[in-house]
């Protein structure tokens, strides 16, 4: 996951190539530090002397150790989001099922080839570490919107159904929801955030599970037995069964 560069045609001047690529050496030194030992041990101390330069120096890229654990966390949910956005496009525009099926799979792919990343933006929170809303925000915003976006596309086309959900129509939504979504926070119900919140933790339970506890010793076939804790997610949000099973038998 390398830094974004520019988007005018522009060249970048050799100062700028080479900042850009220390950078991505000091977020990939980074990632390794977080997959070897979590994101506590992060330490940009270690990172300098991996690189052969005084810790200070670091300073000039990165103002400190919480901005550069916001650095990682955007280039994360980036990365995860698109992972959500090719699965979903691969699929029929007008089969928001089959849409909603592969994003899971594909969060899921995401989320076993990349569980340093994973802990970082979904694990346990980092002590002392608040992510600042106006940097990680709208990349974990653009993540929710790609699943916001097709449950919404499933309740107008009639293959989702709010009546057949448990999560109430009262239910009250807390400021972070709207930080994320921003004005599309209040194009929808409260309902269907809940729901849509609700599936969401209901798969990082299970991500959870998969990648850091012993699920993968205690079940031999995780894939079987994802697909069908997905379709109970599902019906769970209103997908009609049908179209559930139907989802199923064309992505196997």
């Amino acid at each position: 996951m390398s830094s974004p560069a520019p988007t005018d045609s522009k060249p970048l001047s050799r100062r700028d190539r080479l900042r850009l690529a220390t950078v991505d050496e000091i977020k990939a030194l980074a990632r390794r530090q977080l997959a070897d030992a979590g994101p506590g041990a992060l330490s940009l101390r270690a990172i300098a002397r991996e690189m052969g330069t005084a810790s200070s120096a670091l300073y000039r890229y990165f103002a400190n150790y919480d901005e550069l654990i916001s650095a990682l966390c955007v280039d994360a949910y980036n990365a995860a989001a698109d992972a959500v956005t090719e699965a979903r496009d691969a699929q029929p525009a007008d089969d928001p099922t089959r849409q909603w099926w592969a994003l899971c799979h594909a969060y899921r792919r995401w989320s076993l080839d990349n569980p340093a990343d994973f802990a970082l933006i979904f694990g346990t929170p980092i002590p002392g570490y608040q992510a600042p809303p106006e940097v990680t925000g709208p990349a974990a915003g653009r993540f929710t919107l790609v699943a916001l976006d097709i449950y919404v596309a499933a309740l107008a086309a009639g293959a989702a159904d709010l009546e057949r959900t448990h999560v109430p129509p009262t239910i009250k939504l807390g400021g972070l929801w709207r930080d994320l979504l921003g004005s599309a926070a209040a194009d929808h119900p409260a309902q269907v955030a809940g729901l849509l919140l609700n599936a969401a933790a209901s798969l990082r339970g299970y991500f959870m599970a998969e990648i850091f506890g012993s699920l993968t010793d205690l079940v031999s076939d995780t894939d079987q037995l994802f697909a069908a804790h997905l379709r109970t997610v599902m019906t769970g949000m209103g997908f009609e069964p049908r179209l559930v099973d139907k989802a199923k038998a064309r992505a196997t």
